[in-house]
């Protein structure tokens, strides 16, 4: 099974590239062995892991390290045979580098590295940490860039620390309204105000869910608007055990989505922290719930029409999968 999930051609939808540097990519970057031991990170909380971020942010704080990362992150989730990717950053200034040439860098890396193995699309995504005002300024910049490479920048998220700052919704109205989709990190801890408020607003897709459904800690309330917007989920099953908010990967909320044939993606969130990759994801998903060869193409499958790409790409996506399954997935006998 684990060549399977190798040979599976896979779709990401939940991607930080600054989450996802291998520890070969680290070293290219100038990070001692220290640095990089601390930020692959094994059984801890939500606070200690948004505190190794750092050493990938002073990592990537000049624009040739940045083009270096984005490159082989790109190059290792192909090697896994990820054909598609929705790479998702945070832009921010350094001190040799402006908010608009973090963005330029980013996306100049994707167009000189996409290829026939993998299509590549940015969503780029504001600080839940910081001010509304900065957090607006930024949303602007987006939106700019969005209307320059409309073919490229496909959404807008709301990352970050989920135990600070908070969900502004009239911040994503505008980006809806300005043609971003919306894949927002949602119950990734339990706050049900907040998730109930992203819920109303409806986004296109939510990242991790893990407080949503009530055998997992969310309420009555939250299933039952959830179930009426059966809005996709990104489930990343090792970010949330070894973030604690899973306590195994066998009791996984995941389980509730394949059972209610609700709709949902496995991804990696941050492979390099992790030190995961998307074919070892849906390895879990074999192990722990017993997901055949054809279930397991049906999530990739569903995943095409989850995704941000246009009607065109998804149409090519879906013929490849397509031909794919009747070369390598025999038919289930009944």
């Amino acid at each position: 099974m684990e060549s399977f999930c190798r040979k599976l051609p896979k779709i990401e939808l939940h991607a930080h590239l600054n989450g996802s540097l291998s520890s070969s990519t680290l070293k290219k970057l100038g990070c001692i062995e220290e640095s990089i031991d601390k930020y692959q990170t094994i059984n801890t909380d939500l606070k200690e892991v948004f505190s190794v971020f750092k050493i990938a942010h002073e990592a990537t704080n000049n624009m040739e390290n940045l083009y270096e990362a984005t490159r082989s992150v790109i190059e290792e989730f192909a090697e896994d045979n990820v054909v598609y990717l929705e790479l998702r950053t945070t832009p921010r200034s350094e001190e040799t580098m402006s908010l608009d040439q973090y963005i330029d860098t980013v996306i100049k890396a994707i167009q000189e590295n996409e290829s026939s193995k993998i299509m590549v699309k940015l969503i780029l995504s504001l600080d839940r940490s910081k001010a509304k005002e900065e957090q607006a300024r930024t949303l602007d910049v987006i939106i700019k860039y969005k209307n320059q490479y409309p073919n490229l920048i496909k959404g807008v998220d709301l990352s970050g620390d989920p135990a600070k700052g908070k969900f502004f919704n009239d911040l994503f109205v505008k980006a809806r309204e300005n043609g971003l989709r919306t894949a927002i990190h949602c119950a990734e801890l339990k706050n049900d105000d907040e998730v109930l408020e992203i819920l109303k607003f409806n986004p296109d897709r939510l990242g991790h869910g893990t407080f949503l459904h009530p055998n997992y800690g969310g309420s009555a309330e939250i299933w039952k608007l959830y179930l009426a917007q059966n809005i996709p989920v990104e489930c990343c099953m090792t970010s949330n055990v070894i973030c604690l908010s899973a306590t195994s990967y066998d009791k996984h909320h995941v389980q509730e989505w394949i059972k209610e044939q609700l709709p949902f993606s496995i991804a990696t969130d941050d492979k390099g922290v992790f030190k995961t990759t998307l074919s070892n994801e849906f390895q879990l998903l074999y192990d722990n719930f017993k997901c055949s060869q054809l279930k397991l193409w049906e999530i990739c499958n569903n995943s095409i029409e989850y995704s941000f790409a246009s009607n065109e790409e998804k149409a090519f996506l879906k013929l490849a999968l397509d031909q794919w399954k009747t070369k390598n997935i025999k038919p289930e006998i009944k």
